[in-house]
């Protein structure tokens, strides 16, 4: 139908992909620039630069630098 918007497939960024664009935003980088090359909007830009402390709290309590590359989540899974 015209007028109507088609959804978006959700992107998921990794661990260690947020906290580059913790980094850049913290550079001074554009949020549309980085947005751009990460695929997303710049509200997920925004949302994941409010969510900074929280990141790098998270990270700081983690074993190794590898298990931060493959973690997408920072919610632990309940039912373990």
């Amino acid at each position: 139908m015209p007028g109507m918007s088609t959804p978006k497939n959700g992107k998921f960024l990794s661990l260690e992909h947020k906290l580059e664009v913790c980094k850049r935003v913290d550079s001074g980088e554009s949020f549309r620039k980085i947005a751009g090359n990460f695929s997303v909007g710049m509200p997920t830009i925004s949302d994941i630069r409010h969510s900074r402390p929280q990141l790098r709290n998270f990270v700081s309590h983690m074993d190794t630098s590898s298990s931060r590359s493959s973690r997408k989540w920072m919610k632990k899974a309940s039912n373990i």
